[in-house]
């Protein structure tokens, strides 16, 4: 029973547009309190005022209206819904004030809706005129009705707890309401915010934010490491999809946390390849450093994983050390990126090295050989478009 209603009243159909989604629930919330409200005030009044009946039957009236608005913000018509609710909402209040007098307080709920109506996701040019019209309807109400006798006359006590329960409830119904969306809002930002630092770095985050112009630094010496898994493309022809899926997501989401832990920047990955950078957006000078010592957790971790013979999985490293250039360039699925010819190198050095090892670039290795013990050898190889290098393989 308790999942069927929350799946028929807290749970937003597909036919409900997606800029009033994040507000559903608070709204259902809102008319749900509301109802309650208005049982509340009935039973008070059935019990305390001998004309009771012209009272109700002018509240169920409105209640009615209320209801089909309820109906239709449920089902996804929730422009509608909510219009309808608010016009009956203050036809309910103007009926109560002209029944039962100025006291009861029931003229809150002039301003309460046309707040209520602002600040939900309708079109201005259909929301503002609503709203303007409830103030003005307010106005009115206050200069004519304000000092007038109550068609029913309701004992002082009735009259101050419905003035006390409308103060109360006009809080809630509107407090209810935004409060949770704007609660939903923070969260989203928050969600926003760290899906975009996982995308690039916080400090080029926050710059495209105040911009729509092309970000590009200058980056005078950084270094780059490139990681691709060894015969991949004979092992996914070999095992279905989502075995392919599931290795490099549950293998990267480790790099990754290798990635927060040594506090350097992945870029991207393409394919079964890895790329990381490490000295930007701010200089930090072990980057040539951090990243051999993240290559050999690389290794550890990826001999973790075994391919479809059992065997265990084995990565070819490249690291190189030199200027880029990186930023976000484009309008659209825009991404930070890096470029250069230090990347270019990264790239071969990892295509021309060895499984299991890590192929260094000599200024990376004259950059690490005093620093870290990687027993590299020395070799000359002859890559395409950058003909013969003095290389470090360890």
């Amino acid at each position: 029973m308790f999942e069927f209603i929350q799946k028929v009243l807290l749970t937003p159909s597909d036919r409900h547009p997606a800029s009033w989604k994040p507000a559903f629930v608070a709204m259902q919330l809102g008319f749900i309190a509301g109802g309650f409200g208005l049982l509340g005030r009935d039973l008070l009044i059935f019990l305390t005022v001998e004309a009771w009946f012209t009272v109700i039957a002018v509240e169920l009236m409105f209640a009615v209206i209320i209801a089909v608005g309820f109906c239709l913000h449920t089902y996804g018509f929730a422009a509608t819904g909510v219009i309808i609710a608010c016009l009956a909402g203050v036809g309910s209040a103007t009926g109560f004030i002209v029944l039962t007098g100025w006291d009861t307080a029931f003229y809150l709920w002039y301003v309460n809706l046309a707040v209520l109506l602002l600040a939900v996701p309708l079109r201005l040019d259909i929301k503002c005129p609503i709203a303007i019209c409830f103030i003005i309807l307010y106005c009115y109400a206050y200069l004519t009705l304000r000092g007038a006798e109550p068609m029913v006359l309701l004992p002082e006590a009735t009259v101050q707890v419905l003035g006390l329960s409308n103060i109360f409830g006009a809080l809630l119904i509107l407090g209810l309401p935004m409060g949770l969306y704007s609660k939903f809002l923070v969260e989203e930002r928050e969600r926003s915010e760290k899906l975009l630092h996982n995308i690039m770095p916080k400090e080029i985050a926050d710059r495209l934010k105040g911009t729509d112009k092309p970000i590009a630094l200058e980056n005078p010496d950084i270094s780059v490491m490139m990681a691709d898994i060894v015969n991949f493309t004979s092992f996914s022809e070999k095992v279905s999809a989502d075995e392919v899926v599931g290795l490099l997501n549950d293998m990267f989401s480790r790099f990754d946390d290798l990635v927060d832990r040594f506090e350097v920047e992945k870029i991207k990955t393409i394919g079964d390849s890895y790329m990381v950078v490490a000295g930007l957006p701010e200089h930090r000078e072990d980057h040539a450093t951090i990243l051999c010592h993240l290559a050999l957790e690389l290794h550890r971790v990826a001999a973790d994983f075994t391919d479809n013979e059992g065997n265990p999985i084995r990565l070819r490293i490249g690291i190189n050390s030199g200027p880029a250039v990186s930023g976000v360039i484009g309008k659209s699925k825009f991404a930070f990126d890096v470029w250069g010819d230090t990347i270019n190198t990264a790239s071969r050095l990892e295509s021309y090295g060895e499984p299991g090892k890590i192929h260094l670039s000599e200024k990376t290795y004259s950059m690490v050989e005093s620093k870290i013990d990687l027993k590299a050898s020395k070799q000359d190889v002859v890559m395409k478009g950058k003909g013969k290098l003095t290389t470090y393989l360890a």
